[in-house]
C-alpha cells in the first residue's frame, strides 16, 4: 500500500472553509432576490471568477518565465 503525502493540507481546507463561508452569506442573500435576478448574478459571478482567475494565471505564468 503506498502512502500519498498531502501537501497543503491545512491550507485547502482553510480555504475551502472560506470559500463555503463566503458563498453561505452571499447564497442567502441571493436567494431572497427574484429568480432572473438570482440567474444575472451567478453569471456575472462567473465572468469575475473566470476573468480573474485569468489574470492571476497570466501574472504567475509571467513571473516564472523570468
Amino acid at each position: 500500500m503506498e502512502v500519498k503525502v498531502l501537501r497543503n493540507f491545512g491550507r485547502e481546507a482553510h480555504l475551502k472553509k472560506k470559500w463555503n463561508r463566503i458563498w453561505t452569506d452571499i447564497g442567502e442573500r441571493i436567494l431572497r432576490l427574484p429568480l432572473r435576478e438570482q440567474d444575472i448574478i451567478l453569471e456575472d459571478f462567473h465572468t469575475a471568477i473566470e476573468s480573474r482567475i485569468l489574470v492571476m494565471e497570466k501574472i504567475n505564468n509571467e513571473n516564472r518565465d523570468h
